[in-house]
């Protein structure tokens, strides 16, 4: 039987789809929590649950000048698990990391699929190196899952070796910090695990980052994909460049000058053909949204101040 970190029982009986008649309890104060708390897939912390009870969590340990730690968990190439073999696949692998991140935290921590493959912990009375071992120990427990599938067309597979990148991140919230303080620390540690190649964990070191020279080539490049995201134009762009590069010129009718200035730092390295040119429509900016948006946060958020 698999047994916690503290190292009592795991009831995994926890881990199956939500029973309205068996009500389910919070993690921190063991009361009832609805239906709507909580992910039907997974039986962990749905988005709602977790926006409704980590703040209050943190608050506490802000209260109580006690450590709080978080951990990011994003499975590696997910999305090649969904195309090739089907939603319902998917689903499975998701249910088997639910498993495992249930079975390597405590009772009082708060697990939560935060939405898609994005998976959220918060470690009460932990410190970053400590939050790291239990990082560790999920990132083992995910490569050594055997997920039984069936796919599409029928045929019974075997997944195994599937990977995770895992930010992690842990303070003592003085009275000024928020919990978004703390999850843009883990989001920019786990932008760090992908850089640097995915399948592992990096724990958030602010001398590290605060020390990290500044490229500034890099940093306007992410600020004019958020201007750009930002933009309605944005189908109009993916359009107009879906047949490859175009003049100032040609653009300007259609795009204006705004969008044009972003068109301009992009169009040097190709991104923007090559995300028009890989993905249908609505696929570009789904991707754009799922890719590009956390590493500008990241960017910003260290380097707000450096390039106007």
């Amino acid at each position: 039987m698999a047994t916690a970190r503290t190292g009592l029982s795991v009831d995994h009986s926890s881990l199956r789809l939500h029973d309205e008649s068996v009500p389910s309890r919070c993690g921190s104060c063991a009361q009832p929590v609805g239906a709507w708390a909580t992910d039907r897939l997974t039986g962990l912390l749905g988005r709602w649950g977790w926006d409704d009870q980590a703040p209050a969590a943190y608050r506490r340990a802000q209260r109580r000048w006690e450590q709080v730690a978080l951990l990011m968990v994003d499975l590696d190439r997910f999305k090649k698990i969904n195309d090739e073999y089907g939603h319902p696949a998917g689903d499975v692998v998701l249910t088997d990391v639910a498993a495992v991140l249930k079975a390597h935290t405590r009772p009082t921590d708060l697990v939560c699929r935060y939405g898609g493959d994005e998976f959220l912990v918060l470690l009460q009375h932990t410190t970053g190196r400590e939050a790291a071992t239990v990082a560790e120990r999920i990132l083992r427990g995910i490569r050594t899952l055997q997920t039984e599938i069936t796919t599409n067309d029928g045929h019974h597979l075997t997944l195994h070796g599937q990977t995770a990148s895992i930010g992690v991140a842990s303070h003592v919230p003085s009275g000024e910090d928020t919990l978004i303080d703390l999850v843009r620390d883990t989001d920019a540690a786990l932008q760090r695990a992908k850089r640097t190649g995915r399948a592992r964990v990096h724990l958030h070191d602010p001398s590290t980052f605060a020390a990290e020279r500044t490229d500034t080539s890099a940093l306007h490049h992410l600020l004019a994909l958020q201007d750009l995201m930002s933009s309605d134009q944005l189908p109009q762009v993916l359009v107009s460049l879906s047949d490859g590069p175009k003049a100032t010129e040609d653009l300007v009718p259609l795009l204006g000058p705004r969008v044009i200035l972003t068109l301009e730092r992009l169009q040097d390295n190709g991104f923007v053909l090559r995300r028009a040119s890989r993905y249908e429509l609505t696929a570009a900016a789904r991707e754009w949204i799922t890719d590009v948006l956390p590493a500008v946060a990241a960017w910003t958020n260290r380097h707000h101040g450096l390039v106007r």
